[in-house]
C-alpha cells in the first residue's frame, strides 16, 4: 500500500486509496504538473506475464478515445510496481450503488446499455479488435452527471483479426 503523501515520478501526489483487488490498488492523486486530479493504478508484477499484460493494457487504452472510456495519460514502474495514469472518474461504481439499495428508472438502464454497447462496439471495431472480458457492476462507474464509465482493462485481450 502507498501511503497519503507520497509522491511518485516526483510528479504525483497520492491523496488516498480508493480500490483495491487481487493484483493491485487504485489510488486518487494529484498531478503536481497540471494541478489535476488522476487516478493511478498500482500492479505488482511477480513475473514477465503480467508486466506484459501491464504494459499491453497501458498501450491499449492510452490509444483508445470514447466517451465511456477513462483516458489513459502514462505509464511507469517504480520501486517494484507497475503504475498506471489515467482520467479520475468521480463517481460510485454501479456495485456499491445497487449495495446500498439505489434504483434506476427503466429508461435510465436503457440508456446506459446503449452507451455500453456503443463503447463495446467502438471496441470491437478497432484493428484488431479489443474485447474488454471482465464487464460486470464492480467495472462500470456511474458519474456525477449519470454517465456510465467502463474500467479496468486489465483483462481485455486484442484478438486476432480472424476471431469471431
Amino acid at each position: 500500500m502507498i501511503d497519503s503523501g507520497t509522491l511518485l515520478q516526483g510528479r504525483f501526489l497520492i491523496e488516498e486509496k480508493i480500490g483495491s483487488g487481487g493484483m493491485g490498488a487504485v489510488y486518487r492523486a494529484i498531478d503536481q504538473k497540471f494541478g489535476s486530479r488522476v487516478a493511478i493504478k498500482q500492479t505488482f508484477y511477480g513475473d514477465k506475464e503480467l508486466a506484459e499484460a501491464f504494459e499491453r493494457e497501458a498501450r491499449l487504452l492510452n490509444g483508445l478515445h470514447h466517451p465511456i472510456l477513462p483516458y489513459v495519460s502514462d505509464s511507469f514502474t517504480e520501486n517494484g510496481g507497475l503504475f498506471l495514469v489515467m482520467e479520475y472518474i468521480e463517481g460510485d461504481d454501479l456495485s456499491e450503488l445497487l449495495k446500498r439499495g439505489e434504483t434506476f428508472s427503466v429508461d435510465t438502464v436503457i440508456g446506459w446499455a446503449f452507451d455500453l454497447l456503443d463503447g463495446l462496439d467502438y471496441l470491437h471495431s478497432q484493428e484488431p479488435p479489443v474485447i474488454h472480458r471482465d464487464i460486470k457492476p464492480n467495472n462500470l462507474k456511474l458519474t456525477s452527471r449519470g454517465k456510465i464509465v467502463l474500467l479496468d482493462f486489465g483483462m481485455a485481450k486484442e484478438t486476432s483479426s480472424n476471431t469471431l
